[in-house]
């Protein structure tokens, strides 16, 4: 995980990830955003932080087919 984050950082992505235990259910979020994106953002709200590092780096595959990082 740390080369897969390191590599959007590469891509001028920024990400955040959160977890809020004061939410019952899918206590964690993952945004990403960044230029690339044209202002748009990914946002994957989830039970863990794989299911959302997982769904958030398939949005980005859609996006970039390209890039051997997110294969």
């Amino acid at each position: 995980m740390p080369e897969l984050l390191e590599h959007l950082g590469e891509m001028g992505l920024v990400g955040l990830v959160k977890i809020d235990g004061e939410r019952e259910r899918k206590p964690w979020t993952v945004v990403i955003s960044g230029q690339r994106l044209d202002g748009a953002a990914i946002r994957v709200d989830g039970h863990s932080l794989d299911y959302c590092l997982k769904h958030a780096v398939a949005a980005l595959h859609k996006l970039y087919p390209d890039e051997p990082a997110l294969s």
